[in-house]
């Protein structure tokens, strides 16, 4: 089950951290080779006032996303700590991301198909996109590299299953090859877009609301 998190100031780091204390580090892994490629990264998990929150913890030694405004295509454009979140029982999911900048992307998707529509120009993804102020985002610069925070709304009840996956992208301007990924999710092709691979958690009791 998630931990309840007690009221925070999302806006301060230190604050955040002190909340998602008691919280289980899940390392981001590669599932689809046996090795991890590129530098680690850790994520935490935490139920508060109707949303899932992850704090990422991202060590990354070329911090940068040169996106500018909410909703650009922030995973083209640079470092991004993101999460997947559905109910258990829809089909229905979520997608949102911060960028070290703080820069927010919200993507719905009304079922597993529609990724692979979007992918394949049969659908415009700008249509997927929904509003910003919707999620709640925060990153901050470390001495190691980043912390992004990120609350997602779900309409899940005490009891109640959903499914989470925290990734991350961590590109590099010294090189024209992709960006390394990495998921709390032990995917076997290194797609995030699988969500019977992502982890399943049972909603607390929410003492918050």
């Amino acid at each position: 089950m998630l931990k309840t998190l007690a009221p925070f100031d999302f806006s301060e780091l230190a604050a955040v951290q002190t909340a998602f204390a008691e919280c289980e580090i899940l390392p981001l892994i590669q599932g689809w080779q046996s090795g991890l490629t590129g530098l680690p990264a850790t994520a935490q998990l935490g139920w508060h006032n109707g949303c899932i929150w992850s704090l990422g913890t991202l060590t990354d030694a070329d911090v940068f996303n040169d996106a500018t405004a909410d909703n650009q295509n922030t995973w083209e454009m640079g470092d991004v700590f993101e999460v997947f979140v559905r109910r258990f029982d829809s089909d229905a999911y979520t997608e949102a991301h911060v960028t070290p900048n703080g820069i927010r992307l919200h993507l719905k998707f009304p079922n597993r198909a529609t990724i692979a529509l979007a992918r394949s120009g049969q659908l415009d993804g700008d249509t997927l996109k929904c509003d910003p102020d919707e999620i709640i985002a925060h990153a901050w610069r470390t001495e190691k590299g980043w912390v992004g925070l990120l609350g997602v709304p779900v309409e899940a009840d005490h009891g109640e299953k959903i499914r989470v996956s925290v990734c991350r992208y961590d590109a590099h301007h010294d090189t024209n090859g992709e960006p390394d990924v990495a998921s709390t999710s032990n995917h076997a092709v290194c797609d995030f877009h699988r969500p019977d691979d992502w982890p399943e958690y049972t909603v607390p009791i929410d003492f918050n609301r």
